[in-house]
């Protein structure tokens, strides 16, 4: 699974309009064949700063993703939206979708 999280930050003017943004967006991309997660999530420390964390069956789906229509609509408006570029941390990682906790543990050593 490709596995990609992102950071943004809104400025704060632009909460509306950023709200609207990412529940369109996800709706559309949840639909998208090889999606496997797609999830928003607030800061707790930073009101204006919102992780996405995302996955995809693999590289196709990922550029898939980026190659469609909503996709390019969502990145025409972000820049007005944001206070910076977001930032990312993306791998392809062995795992295939969702595990239990216990399970998942167990295969790692800290």
């Amino acid at each position: 699974m490709l596995l990609t999280v992102i950071k943004f930050t809104v400025r704060p003017e632009q909460s509306t309009a950023w709200d609207a943004l990412r529940k369109d967006f996800a709706e559309a991309t949840r639909a998208e064949e090889g999606n496997i997660l797609f999830e928003w999530f607030k800061s707790l420390t930073d009101p204006h700063q919102y992780l996405l964390i995302e996955g995809y069956a693999g590289p196709e789906a990922a550029q898939a993703h980026t190659s469609s229509e909503h996709f390019g609509k969502a990145m025409a408006v972000m820049p007005d939206l944001l206070t910076s570029t977001p930032e990312i941390i993306s791998d392809q990682i062995a795992q295939d979708g969702w595990t239990t906790l216990d399970a998942g543990a167990a295969d790692r050593s800290v």
